[in-house]
């Protein structure tokens, strides 16, 4: 019995440290690429560049994210050939096909009339329309293989993306000149290529067909056109929320000036993003466990520790971000971005802190309790303050005040959703576990105050050294009560 039980926590353990892994690799390499386009690419065609792929992850987060949720609640079957319904399967293909294939006729219109995208000709609009397909089958082979178990699938699928879009994009931008041009080919190549040896080496993907024909087809597509067509309003204004400020800033300022807004708040949310997602990824489907086997109770507190656990990773990229402003952007935006982007590090990280939390914590305490309709007050408040303040903010302050509204707008959000969070599943938001990260929090603040003002590389890593080691030594010294009960609950499992 006992060999059985450990039998079973390494193969559920083995996929979520490959998970976990290959989400970490990945990431690491869209860091560093992000880093060198900052500093390779001039300021407009940086502006450029992120008004581009924020477009196709926006359109994609409105017509296919969805088809990511559905997937991952209802395409797993333990009694099919592949675990993968095949039914389901057909159904969600050839609905999300038939999105493509519309796109691709859209395509074809703006491009033969000459419309250009942000300053870019026609012929880049296919390139767009093939970055967003890619983006889609990306997502879908990587759900699919996660719901199998086929961890090492997941690894090389993701790590092989991310690498060859660095390598490529890199080569075309050094090596001939290419520019912007050659980053974005280089990102649409990279991506191809991984989905493209993804398909090929799954079966699941082999043996997709066009549904349709049969009347039992048509009601599977009604149900799950049914269950996804709420996420599609969700999913584009919560993805609308964290790019709106862009096209504001393009539409006032001009491209140039997104390079100075996005460029930090575009690396803070990528290091949050990862440390959050990376949790996420092993908690949530324990949370939905703990909810359905042993109640609210258990679950709460799962989802309260995770809020702990939240925070005490990205207080120190916060506290960083503010004592440390100036040489910090230096350090990561270079010369060129850093006088301008340094006096919005500590509103856009603050700002990036907040959204995630909402996402990835009272966010979920709706979809345990199936309360969907409260995942869309979040995003449809901070879009409104957007829209509201958002024009007038920069035409009076410029790029401090749309990083002031933005912050504005996340706050508002969540403290909304904190109410509600509270109302639906009574989480607790303030306890013992928290004072004692923002303790840790305030020491690391004091260590690195003498070093606020240093310049370069060294003297920077110094300081980040010197705080991360204060805050470590402060956490371990305090002793989470949160993160003992959660390691607990694990070990009995």
């Amino acid at each position: 019995m006992a060999r059985d039980v450990s039998s079973k926590r390494k193969i559920v353990a083995r996929p979520a440290v490959l998970n976990t892994l290959s989400l970490a690799i990945s990431s690491g390499l869209n860091f560093i690429s992000l880093l060198l386009w900052v500093r390779l690419l001039p300021p407009v065609e940086f502006g450029q560049f992120t008004l581009i792929t924020t477009t196709a992850l926006l359109i994609n987060a409105i017509l296919f994210e969805w088809a990511r949720i559905v997937s991952a609640r209802t395409l797993y079957s333990p009694t099919a050939a592949t675990r993968i319904d095949p039914a389901r399967a057909d159904a969600l293909f050839t609905i999300v096909f038939g999105l493509i294939l519309l796109l691709g006729i859209l395509t074809a219109i703006l491009s033969i009339s000459g419309h250009t995208i942000f300053g870019l000709g026609p012929r880049w609009m296919w390139v767009l329309f093939v970055f967003l397909v890619s983006e889609v089958a990306l997502t879908q082979l990587n759900v699919i293989s996660r719901a199998r178990h086929a961890a090492w699938h997941t690894f090389w699928v993701i790590v092989t993306r991310s690498t060859l879009s660095l390598v490529i994009g890199l080569a075309l931008v050094l090596g001939y000149g290419l520019g912007l041009s050659g980053v974005l080919l280089g990102l649409v190549i990279g991506q191809a290529v991984a989905v493209i040896g993804g398909i090929a080496t799954d079966a699941v993907w082999r043996r997709l067909r066009i549904a349709g024909a049969r009347a039992e087809d048509r009601e599977v597509m009604g149900g799950m056109l049914k269950l996804g067509a709420p996420l599609m309003l969700s999913s584009g204004l919560s993805y609308g929320v964290g790019v709106l400020d862009r096209y504001q800033v393009e539409h006032i300022l001009g491209t140039s000036s997104v390079a100075y807004y996005a460029a930090p708040a575009d690396l803070l949310q990528k290091t949050l993003g990862f440390a959050m997602l990376a949790v996420n990824i092993t908690m949530y489907p324990a949370m939905v466990r703990a909810y359905e086997d042993e109640g609210p109770d258990k679950a709460r507190v799962l989802l309260e520790g995770n809020a702990v656990m939240y925070v005490a990773m990205c207080l120190p990229v916060l506290v960083a971000a503010t004592v440390l402003a100036g040489p910090v952007s230096h350090l990561l935006l270079g010369a060129r971005l850093a006088p301008q982007s340094a006096p919005l590090l500590p509103l856009v990280t603050a700002s990036a802190l907040l959204r995630l939390l909402i996402i990835y914590h009272l966010q979920v305490a709706f979809q345990l309790t199936r309360h969907m309709r409260l995942l869309m007050v979040a995003p449809a408040l901070a879009i409104a303050t957007f829209v509201l303040l958002g024009p007038l903010s920069l035409h009076r302050f410029g790029l401090m005040g749309i990083a002031g509204v933005s912050l504005l707008a996340q706050a508002t959000g969540y403290a909304v959703s904190a109410i509600m969070a509270r109302r639906t599943f009574g989480i607790r938001l303030l306890g013992r576990d928290n004072a004692k990260v923002l303790v840790a929090g305030a020491a690391m603040a004091a260590a690195m105050l003498p070093f606020a003002h240093v310049t370069g590389v060294p003297m920077t890593l110094v300081a980040l050294a010197a705080g991360g080691l204060v805050y470590a030594a402060a956490i371990l010294l305090l002793r989470l009560d949160q993160v003992r009960t959660i390691k607990a609950k694990f070990v009995r499992r």
